[in-house]
């Protein structure tokens, strides 16, 4: 059975903006690209015609309507949106045929994890850094958006603001879809900051969220693994966090540690923060087991 496109990908996304305008004979065409992309990828345009009951001619115009100049731009594009998605399982089948124990498997594991956290120490650059902890310090509002495996450092992070911190913290995207996180920041401004957690393979949404923070001008500071990741091109600072994983589409670990990285600052940096944490130990005193 074939897989169907991601809904993430810049093919689906081109098909689900233009799908209420084509015509049937191009929402047949569209219907059978999103359910089998694996065969139509390695189809000729007569195949394509023939397998989703249409036409060249059809398929021709099909393709220009999701602005590609030709079928062979289409499949191109096709063939890079499946690379993205089926990386993660072709690692995985590799890793699974190489010969290994299962605590030599947990080893490599936390080996890699160590490495990624290695290389956010060496990628940390200071006047960044410094810049960062002022605006989160400034900040009127702080709004927290990410998806996935982001979601969960998100609401770490969020967390550890809120010990530390003056500001209002939103975690715009803790529950609902993207449509109610822009609602949240619909008020977002000039005094306020955005922190946007983005690791491979990279959230649509939260780039979406990201452009409109910045309309807003609110200032960006991303999370996100390396230079090439979209959210570097618009953020205002950027914090790297590596998430290669050798199994697995990508690896929270060092983004977690930027993030308790961050709060740690903070708290040092915070004139009152002692007295802050004391009083919060006292108000929760009996809620331990010591």
């Amino acid at each position: 059975m074939s897989r169907a496109l991601k809904p993430t990908t810049d093919l689906a996304n081109r098909i689900a903006k233009v799908y209420p305008t084509l015509s049937e004979g191009h929402r047949k065409a569209a219907d059978f690209v999103l359910q089998n992309p694996l065969d139509t990828a390695t189809m000729t345009i007569e195949g394509l015609a023939e397998r989703s009951g249409t036409s060249t001619a059809t398929i021709t115009r099909f393709v220009r309507a999701l602005g590609y100049a030709s079928y062979g731009d289409f499949r191109t594009a096709l063939s890079a949106a499946l690379k993205v998605a089926l990386a993660p399982v072709e690692a995985l089948a590799d890793a699974r045929a190489a010969a290994g124990s299962v605590f030599a498997t947990m080893s490599a594991s936390l080996g890699n994890e160590a490495a990624n956290l290695e290389e956010a120490i060496a990628t940390l650059d200071e006047p960044t850094v410094d810049r960062a902890i002022a605006a989160l310090l400034k900040a009127r509002r702080i709004f927290i958006i990410g998806y996935g495996a982001s979601h969960h450092v998100g609401a770490f992070l969020e967390d550890g603001l809120l010990l530390y911190l003056e500001a209002d913290v939103i975690f715009a995207t803790a529950r609902g879809g993207p449509e109610r996180a822009s609602n949240q920041m619909l008020s977002a401004g000039p005094d306020d900051l955005v922190v946007a957690i983005s690791l491979p393979r990279y959230s649509r949404s939260t780039l979406e969220l990201a452009k409109f923070a910045k309309q807003r001008k609110a200032m960006l500071l991303a999370i996100t693994d390396k230079p090439s990741s979209p959210l570097v091109a618009i953020a205002d600072m950027t914090l790297f966090a590596p998430a290669r994983n050798n199994f697995l589409p990508n690896s929270p670990t060092a983004a977690f540690a930027v993030a308790d990285a961050l709060i740690t600052t903070l708290a040092r940096e915070r004139p009152d923060a002692v007295e802050a944490l004391k009083a919060l130990s006292e108000s929760q005193l009996w809620l331990f087991h010591y």
